[in-house]
């Protein structure tokens, strides 16, 4: 496809030398510029727009760009040769980047073109692949994960293989990143090709299959799906105890109070990270006695997005968890002076959003190597003698209030994931019901006792429905 000017002068209202087009030339798209314009042949230089869908927007601003630039001469370095440190810097005004060949302009001239331009290399058809994907992921996602945790995985072992051969690439990601990630990665860099093949800009896709024998470890009997989601919420061997989990806060407490709010609510809650940051006080139903869990935040876009509802995940979008009257929570959260609607509840300790890996460096410490050295919480509780030997991530206090409610308070596992959005095996019909009643159900008292609580009540309820029942028909007899 050409793109060019049809009117017969440039905005600057000059006479035309020729026309340049923007088009799609031996396999990517490059800037085509006017036989006429010089007398020694045509020159064709790499844009380094990305042959997706979008491109053919990119592609005519850039030439309508470069048209006004060869009218007023600024793309000849006053010696009759073509300028490609101006074409270079055009492109950087346009977010663009290509692979220009400098070799000396008198070549470049006398051939008529810079010489052709090579398959595209691994980083060129994963950047065209997350060009592609962009609008079907979420923000946070594509920035984190696609252009960040990815890119940076395929950088490192080019990198360290010095070489872009799929085997090599494979084997090194196996070796040296984690192996899930690896997988999901190999799978995508497929789909990559696939879509370049497609394109008709690759003849091959090296990466087809290279995934598919790759088992995730711990995850045999189990789709994707569950390996990527809560399925090993409820192992023991990845929570702290409820007394652990209580010597963690006692010592929070006196050492770095500061941390004692937003540690607490995650304890008591068993939300995610990215949900207690993104708490606010508009979720905070005192009336109805319940807090929602609605949103997430992400520190690398610094924005709030509602919950993620995947495909093994039954319910809302909005969680409903009980906040009881002067119970543990309710009394967490009447501590802290309250704030607007749409402010956060839980804050750093200079009362700002709370950064999740400088909580995670407090928690977990970190060494000489990364800066200033900061033991952590729980290094030195495990130096101390006051926790034993296992070092789990923040995101395991999550694990320990699911294991305290199933294990030691009795609470059904349907109850707990209603709370906390965790998959289990809710079908649709039943799922409302099982949050409706969760929403009733007192997160600080056993099961039992909750459960002969409610008979006492209830007993109660029909005692005074049958005094109710006499004295209405006392009230009749007399008259």
């Amino acid at each position: 496809m050409s793109i060019m000017i049809n009117s017969n002068k440039t905005p600057t209202g000059k006479s035309k030398k020729g026309q340049v087009t923007v088009r799609v030339d031996s396999g990517s798209v490059k800037a085509c510029f006017p036989r006429s314009y010089c007398n020694k042949g045509q020159i064709k230089l790499a844009t380094g727009i990305s042959l997706v869908d979008s491109w053919e927007s990119k592609a005519s601003q850039l030439q309508r760009r470069l048209q006004i630039e060869l009218e007023d001469g600024k793309l000849d370095d006053g010696e009759g040769n073509f300028d490609l440190g101006r074409y270079n810097d055009i492109l950087k005004e346009y977010g663009l980047q290509a692979r220009l060949r400098l070799v000396k302009s008198e070549s470049v001239i006398s051939d008529g073109q810079l010489p052709p331009k090579a398959d595209l290399s691994l980083l060129e058809v994963w950047d065209m692949y997350c060009e592609y994907r962009k609008q079907g992921l979420r923000e946070s996602t594509f920035k984190s994960i696609y252009q960040g945790e990815y890119r940076n995985f395929i950088e490192s072992a080019i990198a360290a293989t010095e070489s872009q051969d799929a085997i090599k690439i494979r084997n090194w990601l196996l070796e040296n990143r984690n192996q899930r990630r690896t997988k999901n990665l190999l799978a995508c860099l497929s789909k990559a090709y696939q879509l370049g093949i497609k394109n008709k800009l690759l003849t091959h896709n090296p990466y087809e299959g290279l995934s598919d024998e790759i088992t995730n470890k711990g995850a045999i009997g189990k789709t994707q799906n569950q390996v990527e989601t809560d399925s090993d919420i409820l192992d023991k061997s990845k929570a702290y105890t409820w007394n652990e989990a209580q010597i963690i806060l006692r010592y929070v407490e006196v050492k770095c109070p500061y941390w004692f709010n937003f540690l607490k609510f995650k304890f008591l809650t068993g939300c995610r990270t990215g949900e207690a940051i993104g708490f606010m006080w508009q979720d905070v139903q005192w009336d109805k006695e319940r807090i929602l869990i609605r949103r997430t935040y992400d520190r690398r876009t610094k924005k709030f997005y509602p919950l993620k509802n995947d495909k093994t995940y039954k319910g809302e979008q909005v969680r409903r968890f009980p906040m009881l009257k002067d119970g543990e929570l309710w009394s967490l959260l009447k501590s802290i002076p309250q704030g607007e609607a749409g402010e956060v509840v839980l804050k750093s300790k200079i009362g700002k959003i709370i950064d999740r890996i400088t909580f995670s460096v407090a928690w977990s410490g970190k060494g000489k190597n990364g800066g200033k050295f900061q033991k952590g919480i729980i290094p030195t509780l495990i130096e101390e003698g006051k926790l034993p030997n296992k070092h789990l991530s923040p995101y395991n206090t999550r694990h320990t209030f699911i294991t305290h409610q199933v294990h030691d308070l009795g609470r059904d596992e349907k109850i707990v994931s209603a709370w906390c959005g965790h998959t289990t095996e809710v079908s649709n019909k039943h799922y409302q019901d099982v949050a409706i009643f969760a929403e009733q159900v007192n997160t600080d008292m056993p099961s039992n006792q909750q459960m002969q609580q409610q008979s006492d009540i209830d007993l109660l309820k029909e005692q005074l429905r049958k005094q109710q029942e006499l004295i209405n028909k006392l009230l009749k007899d007399k008259q």
